[in-house]
């Protein structure tokens, strides 16, 4: 009974789903699947003239609000109700979550309204670490993209 409903979610969850595009360096990235997607979100606020939105929240040392939300490597990560979804990573204006980790802001810059380059500080497991991290919007603020340890991890937004 429970692999029968399970496939008739999963044909219905089969047309409203979009590819995965392809990560654009060498970085080599297991496909798996499908996302579904949101539009990206603009701030409320009209920035200050000569200002982006991106760069106003920056400045503060704070993630734009474009950035944050909660992002998934696999579609399971966004929908997973058992806690295993360990591809999630949630953004939020001074903090990464990760399924094992927490990453607060230590410095935070602008490199284009879809590009942060975010110096983290990082606890889990018992240990801390600080590492360099960019952090790149694409295909309209649906996918981020984060190089941590020379890997690049390209995660979908998770539907609201």
């Amino acid at each position: 009974m429970r692999i029968a409903l399970l496939g008739v979610a999963l044909l219905a969850l089969a047309g409203c789903k979009v590819p995965i595009p392809e990560p654009q360096n060498d970085a080599v990235i297991e496909e798996t699947g499908t996302f579904n997607v949101v539009n990206a979100v603009e701030p409320d606020a009209p920035p200050a003239p000569g200002a982006t939105p991106t760069a106003a929240a920056a400045a503060d040392g704070k993630i734009p609000p474009v950035f944050q939300g909660r992002w998934g490597l696999v579609p399971a990560d966004c929908t997973s109700t058992k806690g295993d979804n360990k591809g999630l990573m949630t953004v939020e204006a001074d903090r990464l979550t990760f399924y094992e980790s927490r990453a607060t802001i230590a410095k935070l810059a602008v490199v284009s309204p879809t590009e942060l380059k975010a110096t983290l500080d990082f606890s889990g497991e018992g240990q801390t670490w600080q590492q360099e991290t960019p952090l790149i919007l694409e295909d309209n603020g649906n996918a981020l993209t984060r190089t941590a340890e020379g890997q690049t991890l390209r995660y979908a937004k998770c539907a609201a």
